[in-house]
């Protein structure tokens, strides 16, 4: 539901549905998780929280949370997002066999601990771990995140060869993990006119494999610039908001033109009388 209406918020540019999924995801960070352990809990109800959380729940609430960012660009929801992968990874993974168990195996009253292997109404909490992992590597050039989505659709390659269809989701996570991720980074302030230009002209537009930041020029762009060089050098040219569309960080030649944006988001290329020629922007 996070993610359903914080993409609603971003492709309709529709405030109220920005602020329900803020409110869905305040409530499980207030009643549904540990900060002392970082683990969520899986119900909730008359003040009690109860039952550690499956796979499921650490998968749909980072997908959620991912997502959330993409349209608040409030870096909160990121740290939250890789501590509970990282909580994921500790609890649920297979070191022998890769992919994730559905349960921690603390349980003496389960004698097996499975991994589901099915997309239906609900996907299997492997196809959107995969997604999520892939989105983490490209957001933090994290190899080691990207190898764990590999060895996630790995695991279930003889299911996927026999029957594609039980795992739509898993072949949406494969085509995540095999493609060049492309990176659009916006540096402009908060709320300014000219950076939500930019936001909508890449908005209107479906682009699964990739992934949408904000260089606010303050404590948003000082968290990535943390974690990826890149950043403390992206900036606004001549005091408008900047658009830098990027594969693996390595950029075009940056741009506050909305036509040659658009070429760029189209095409993956300036427009030839822009001059451009693709350059590392951590170099400029």
């Amino acid at each position: 539901m996070i993610s359903a209406f914080a993409r609603g918020a971003q492709v309709l540019d529709e405030p109220r549905y920005l602020t329900t999924a803020r409110q869905a995801a305040d409530f499980v960070q207030t009643k549904l998780y540990r900060e002392n352990d970082k683990t969520l809990l899986r119900t909730y109800r008359e003040g009690e929280s109860k039952i550690d959380g499956f796979t499921d729940d650490y998968a749909f609430f980072i997908q959620g949370l991912l997502d959330l960012y993409e349209v608040s660009f409030d870096t909160d929801w990121l740290d939250l997002a890789t501590a509970l992968q990282d909580t994921q990874n500790a609890l649920f993974w297979d070191k022998k066999g890769d992919a994730y168990f559905t349960t921690t195996g603390k349980d003496p009253n389960l004698f097996l601990r499975s991994k589901k292997d099915f997309d239906g109404v609900e996907p299997s909490p492997n196809s959107v771990s995969a997604l999520n992992l892939a989105r983490l590597s490209w957001f933090f050039d994290n190899k080691d995140w990207h190898r764990m989505a590999e060895q996630t659709i790995d695991a279930f390659q003889l299911q996927l060869s026999r029957s594609p269809s039980s795992l739509p989701q898993m072949l949406v996570a494969l085509d995540a993990s095999e493609s060049a991720p492309r990176q659009v980074v916006i540096a402009g302030k908060p709320g300014a006119s000219d950076t939500l230009a930019l936001l909508r002209e890449v908005n209107n537009r479906y682009h699964p494999n990739e992934i949408l930041i904000l260089a606010d020029g303050g404590p948003g762009q000082a968290y990535f610039t943390q974690k990826v060089e890149f950043f403390k050098d992206v900036h606004p040219i001549e005091d408008k908001a900047t658009a830098y569309v990027c594969q693996n960080f390595v950029c075009q030649l940056p741009t506050n033109n909305l036509a040659v944006l658009s070429n760029l988001l189209d095409t993956g290329k300036s427009p030839p009388n822009d001059n451009s020629a693709k350059q590392d922007a951590g170099k400029q």
